[in-house]
C-alpha cells in the first residue's frame, strides 16, 4: 500500500540492545528507519494529525482511496455524523491533557459502505508539549459483523423459546380445562355410584375403574406441571420452584429450598428462565447425581440481578468431558446467555455439582420477544 513520506523526526528514539544482537549494528538504526519499519509491518492504520484534526501522515490506505485523498484533509471528514462530535472532543482532550484516549468510530467508504474502527490516540510531545497526535486505527468491521450476527441469532432463539413456552402454556391449559375436568367428572360419578351400592367393596371392577381414573388424573397433573405449572403464571417463581422441590423430594432424601427475592413479581422472561434452569438442574440431579441432598437458593444479587444456586452432594462429573448428546448443561448456559446472564457450572468426580446463574432483572440489548 502507498505511504506518504514522514518529515524528519525531532528526537532520536532510544534502542535497547538485546542479548545476542550486535550492538554496533543496532546503534546505527536511526528513528526514520525504525519509524518506516513500524509503519510497514503494523497491521494497524497509523495516522498523524495536528490540532485541527488535519491528517499529516498515514502509513496505508484502504482500497478505493489514494494517499492524496487522505493526507491534508481533516480526519473528521471521513467519520459518520454520530461519531464526529465525540472524536473532535477527544482530539481536543488529548492536546489539552496530554493523555491518551480510546474510542470507536464509523467511517463511510468511497463505495458508500460503512466500516467500524477502533482508535487509540496518543500525544506526540515536542518541547514537553503535545504537537501532534498519533492515531492507531484497527478495522473492527469483521468483529462488529460477528457480534451483530450472534445477537440476531440469540434474539431468534429467544423468540423461538418464547413461542415454545406459549405453546406449552396453551397445551397445559387444554389438558387442565379439558381432559382433567372430564377425569374429575368421571371420578365423581363413579364415587357416587360406589356410595349408592349396598356392598361396594365386593365390586372389583368399580374399584379398579376408580383406581385407573385417579392414576390418569395424577398423570394429567404431572403433564401440566411438566409443560408449565399454573403456579408460575398465577403465583410467581417462588411457588413454581417449590413445586419442583416437592417433586424432587420423591427421589432425593433431602431437598432444601430457600429464597430472598424482592416482593414484586419479576419480568415474565426472567421468571421463565429461572424456572427452566432450576427444573433442568434438579432433573440432572435426579437422573445422574445419585445425591443424598440438594439445596436450591434464589436470591437478590445487588440492585439489578437475581442469582440461582443449585448445589448437590452427588457423584459429580468432569465438565470438560460431557457427551455431545447431553443437552441439559448446555441448555442452562444458553438460557442464561440469552438474557445476558452469567452461568457457572462447577463439578468434580466425587465432589458434587454446583450450578450458579446470575441474571439481570431487566435484560439489556435484547429485542423484546413476540407473544
Amino acid at each position: 500500500m502507498p505511504h506518504t513520506k514522514r518529515p524528519k523526526a525531532e528526537q532520536t528514539a532510544a534502542v535497547v540492545p538485546s542479548q545476542g544482537v550486535c550492538t554496533a549494528d543496532v546503534s546505527r538504526i536511526d528513528s526514520d528507519s525504525l519509524w518506516q519499519a513500524v509503519c510497514s509491518v503494523s497491521s494497524n492504520y497509523i495516522v498523524v494529525v495536528d490540532r485541527a484534526g488535519t491528517i499529516r501522515f498515514c502509513n496505508r490506505v484502504d482500497e478505493g482511496w489514494s494517499p492524496e485523498q487522505i493526507v491534508g484533509r481533516s480526519m473528521l471528514d471521513f467519520t459518520m455524523p454520530e461519531s464526529t462530535e465525540r472524536l473532535y472532543r477527544l482530539i481536543e482532550e488529548v492536546f489539552t491533557t496530554g493523555r491518551g484516549q480510546t474510542t470507536e468510530t464509523t467511517v463511510r467508504r468511497p463505495d458508500g459502505s460503512v466500516s467500524y474502527f477502533s482508535l487509540r490516540l496518543g500525544p506526540v510531545f515536542v518541547d514537553d508539549r503535545p504537537a501532534a497526535i498519533l492515531v492507531c486505527s484497527e478495522n473492527i468491521l469483521p468483529l462488529k459483523t460477528t457480534e451483530q450476527t450472534l445477537q440476531h441469532e440469540r434474539n431468534v432463539l429467544r423468540r423461538l423459546l418464547t413461542i415454545q413456552e406459549r405453546e406449552r402454556q396453551l397445551v397445559s391449559y387444554e389438558i387442565h380445562d379439558g381432559l382433567a375436568q372430564y377425569l374429575a367428572g368421571a371420578m365423581m360419578h363413579l364415587e357416587a355410584c360406589e356410595h349408592g351400592l349396598s356392598n361396594p367393596g365386593e365390586n372389583h371392577e368399580l374399584r379398579e375403574g376408580l383406581r385407573l381414573l385417579r392414576a390418569a388424573a395424577d398423570e394429567a397433573r404431572r403433564l401440566i406441571g411438566g409443560l408449565r405449572p399454573p403456579a408460575l403464571d398465577e403465583l410467581g417463581i417462588v411457588d413454581a420452584v417449590e413445586t419442583l422441590a416437592a417433586e424432587a423430594r420423591i427421589e432425593v432424601p433431602r431437598v432444601e429450598f430457600t429464597h430472598s427475592l424482592p416482593a414484586r413479581r419479576l419480568p415474565p422472561d426472567v421468571e421463565t428462565t429461572m424456572f427452566r434452569i432450576v427444573q433442568e438442574s434438579l432433573s440432572n440431579v435426579r437422573r445422574h447425581a445419585h445425591a443424598g441432598s440438594v439445596s436450591v437458593r434464589l436470591e437478590q444479587h445487588g440492585k439489578g440481578a437475581v442469582r440461582i444456586v443449585v448445589q448437590d452432594d452427588g457423584i459429580g462429573f468432569d465438565p470438560t468431558s460431557v457427551d455431545e448428546d447431553r443437552f441439559g448443561i448446555e441448555g442452562i448456559r444458553q438460557r442464561a446467555w440469552l438474557l445476558g446472564g452469567e452461568p457457572l457450572i462447577t463439578s468434580l468426580p466425587g465432589r458434587g455439582t454446583t450450578v450458579t446463574v446470575t441474571l439481570p432483572i431487566e435484560p439489556k440489548g435484547l429485542i423484546p420477544a413476540a407473544n
